[in-house]
């Protein structure tokens, strides 16, 4: 589908931005929409800048970043202390958290889980505070990891377009 009277360009870095902007906002996977950009923009111009490989590996780039926060908080709560049942626990409270309470229920419910799990693990206040800190660490650096993967993926994707 060729847009007429329409610049790919325009349109791709429009897509870009707009996966830029969803690694603030929650529920907009960030990285993907950037990827998406690419693709439309290579589709576009029938892979002429933008090739298959280049696709990969930015597809390669989203993929890592939008599970960043899954796999950060994750680590995070382990460096906390967290068991590996405390972890399933931030899993299956922030999935029920996130359809309850929308998107702070997220954070909420996955918090809760490592507090339920990892407080009938220790009885002690400061092991949860521990467990659940390093959670919310993590989560914090997912939202940095993805910021640099859409930052990277778009320097190379500009780097092919204008090189």
């Amino acid at each position: 589908m060729n847009l007429p009277n329409a610049d790919p360009l325009l349109f791709a870095w429009l897509i870009m931005a707009v996966g830029l902007v969803g690694t603030f906002v929650p529920l907009l996977p960030g990285p993907p929409i950037v990827w998406l950009g690419a693709f439309f923009y290579a589709y576009q111009t029938k892979y002429a800048e933008v090739g298959p490989v280049l696709l990969v590996i930015l597809a390669s780039l989203a993929i890592a970043g939008s599970t960043s926060d899954i796999w950060a908080s994750a680590i995070g709560a382990r460096k906390g202390g967290a068991s590996p049942w405390a972890t399933v626990a931030s899993i299956v409270g922030g999935t029920i958290g996130l359809i309850v309470m929308s998107i702070p229920g997220l954070f909420l419910g996955a918090i809760g889980g490592i507090f339920l799990v990892e407080y009938s693990r220790h009885k002690d206040w400061n092991a949860v505070l521990k467990a659940s800190g390093g959670y919310a660490i993590g989560y914090f650096i997912s939202l940095l990891v993805q910021i640099v993967v859409c930052i990277v993926m778009m320097a190379m994707f500009a780097a092919a377009v204008y090189l």
